[in-house]
């Protein structure tokens, strides 16, 4: 009896030991006159990309951040979505334009770890699902959180996620939404500008036998329980100005989305 207690103990010292995050560092900004933000490094990325240039300089330095620094930079909301969104950008237009026959089997290639953040390779799923959305189950409808998470994960997920996140992921196909150049410092007005001009162009009423039905993008139904952050689907189409208030209760069919490859779809309005 005594050694199954011991073996127990170790087994949660262990399981234990290996949980918890990596603590942000003490000494932010670094005292180095070249070092540059991981924020700044995340918009000279993508705008590197979006001007054609090598940037492979720029994809080694994101890698070799230090995950500790990071967690330091990152100390506020703004700054964490604007990087983790330039981020998972950043990383689908670098992979999809180096090769763009990885799109060919789109459940290898949101699956395949392929980019490293601070030491972490990781694939577009983990970055969207277990960062950007909170730690989300990518089957769970938003509903569901996932039950494990690694060390990477429960330092950098953003909490609660944020539903517009999904108007400003661009996952390298023909509907996704614009590639955004996001700042901490106009993070607010930049992602609520592109939410309500992707949904202005992807929602559609018709009258059909005196019975109006709104058609709307699919990403509604994918990740139907993220919007309950602004008070659900109804309620998020009246804030953007596709419903009024009185429309709230209008019938909902859903869009197929084309998934055909498209890279270098850039926000230029």
């Amino acid at each position: 009896m005594l050694r199954c207690s011991s073996l127990l103990t170790f087994a949660l010292a262990l399981l234990f030991s290996s949980c918890g995050s990596y603590q942000p560092t003490e000494t932010y900004p670094p005292t180095d006159p070249d070092f540059v933000s991981p924020n700044q490094l995340s918009e000279e990325l993508l705008q590197g990309l979006k001007d054609g240039e090598d940037v492979s300089a720029l994809v080694t330095d994101l890698a070799d951040l230090n995950p500790k620094l990071l967690a330091a930079a990152l100390d506020t909301r703004e700054k964490q979505l604007s990087f983790w969104v330039n981020t998972y950008n950043a990383m689908v237009q670098h992979l999809l334009t180096e090769d763009p026959s990885l799109f060919d089997n789109r459940g290898d290639f949101f699956s395949t770890p392929a980019f490293t953040v601070a030491g972490k390779t990781m694939s577009p799923n983990e970055m969207e699902h277990g960062i950007i959305r909170g730690g989300e189950n990518r089957f769970g409808l938003g509903f569901i959180p996932q039950i494990f998470s690694n060390k990477f994960e429960r330092t950098f997920a953003i909490d609660g996620g944020d539903s517009r996140v999904h108007f400003a992921l661009n996952c390298g196909a023909a509907d996704c939404p614009p590639v955004e150049i996001y700042e901490p410092e106009t993070f607010q007005d930049q992602i609520n500008e592109r939410v309500t001009k992707y949904l202005a162009k992807h929602s559609e009423i018709k009258e059909v036998d005196g019975e109006k039905t709104i058609y709307l993008t699919p990403l509604f139904s994918w990740f139907r329980g993220d919007f309950k952050d602004r008070g659900g689907i109804a309620d998020y189409l009246v804030e953007y100005g596709v419903l009024t208030e009185e429309q709230k209760d209008i019938n909902r069919e859903f869009k197929d989305y084309d998934w055909t490859l498209k890279t270098g779809i850039w926000a230029e309005d």
